[in-house]
């Protein structure tokens, strides 16, 4: 019984806290004029069919982000919870960023939950520091970060909290004219290296990023191209990484491409291709209309391959 009494506390702590922050902040009349807010509510709807009995799902959640800006000082608070309902029921509390940054010159310190996003590739993920929820959003982490920014550079050094143990990250991004680069270094349980980098070469914008883990080693790595063609941008890339779509970690290739019609609908054309072992194929095709206030958007995936699957999906969003 003392066990769920601690997980329940471990569980309502983060709501507790971003409780507060919200209260103190919205509380004060002179505060109130400089808080800026954005509120988002989602519905979804999805049918899986495959070998398997067709599985029917569906989905209701929010997004709130609000920022005070006071000087110096900003409090950042996202919140993104959530409930699927299919043949159990999912939720997910959503607290994702919770800090205060503050910033003086060329320096930047921040301290609370907040993302930090790594990758460079745009339809993969190599390697990532971000926890995913139970309804597949990526949450930040706890910890202090120290970034210096001159010209042209940031120097930042991070200490995150995971499962009880601190994973101190020194990250150097340099600008170079047309192209950037930025270099990793972090002890998570045992050493990672990364690079990233991106650039424009006769009109095509190229990037990549490359990751090395040690002990046992292992590496990661996308490279990308991304141009455009007609009113639309395509995107190639290929690599050894994670994919969507709960495909594993692999050898890959990918494509996508996004054709917009007119300035409210837009046709976003996906297709990846496993290359180890068994070819195992995804096709998706999604269409998305869009107004001032909302949003809606129908989803097709097809995934070949010795297990076969066929998934439709619905999802509306509202900007209130």
């Amino acid at each position: 019984m003392s066990e769920v009494r601690n997980r329940q506390r471990r569980v309502n702590r983060p709501w507790l806290v971003a409780l507060g922050v919200w209260l103190g902040v919205v509380g004060q009349p002179a505060l109130a004029q400089t808080l800026e807010t954005r509120l988002e509510l989602r519905f979804s709807t999805a049918l899986a069919i495959s070998n398997a009995p067709a599985a029917a799902s569906w989905g209701l959640g929010a997004l709130l982000e609000a920022r005070y800006d006071l000087g110096p000082l900003r409090l950042q608070l996202v919140l993104d919870p959530g409930v699927s309902f299919s043949r159990s029921v999912t939720t997910d509390a959503g607290l994702t960023e919770l800090y205060a940054l503050y910033r003086e010159g060329e320096l930047d310190f921040s301290a609370g939950l907040e993302r930090l996003p790594l990758e460079v590739a745009r339809l993969t993920l190599p390697y990532s520091l971000e926890p995913v929820g139970p309804l597949g959003h990526r949450r930040g982490r706890w910890g202090l970060r120290l970034s210096w920014n001159p010209e042209a550079t940031r120097l930042r050094l991070a200490v995150l909290e995971e499962a009880g143990q601190l994973v101190p990250v020194l990250s150097l991004r340099r600008e170079f004219g047309g192209f950037e680069l930025e270099a990793h270094a972090l002890y998570r349980a045992k050493a990672v290296l990364g690079l990233g980098g991106s650039g424009t070469v006769a009109g095509v914008v190229v990037y990549g990023e490359g990751w090395l883990l040690f002990n046992p080693s292992e590496a990661r790595y996308a490279l990308g191209l991304s141009g455009s063609l007609g009113e639309g941008v395509w995107t190639l890339e290929g690599g050894y990484a994670s994919l969507p779509l709960l495909l594993p970690l692999g050898p890959f290739l990918a494509g996508q491409w996004a054709v917009p019609l007119g300035e409210e609908a837009l046709w976003n054309l996906s297709a990846y291709l496993l290359l180890d072992g068994p070819v195992r194929p995804a096709l998706s095709a999604r269409y998305t209309q869009s107004r001032p206030d909302a949003e809606l958007s129908l989803t097709l995936h097809l995934q070949l391959g010795p297990t076969p699957a066929l998934g439709l999906g619905l999802g509306v969003r509202a900007f209130p």
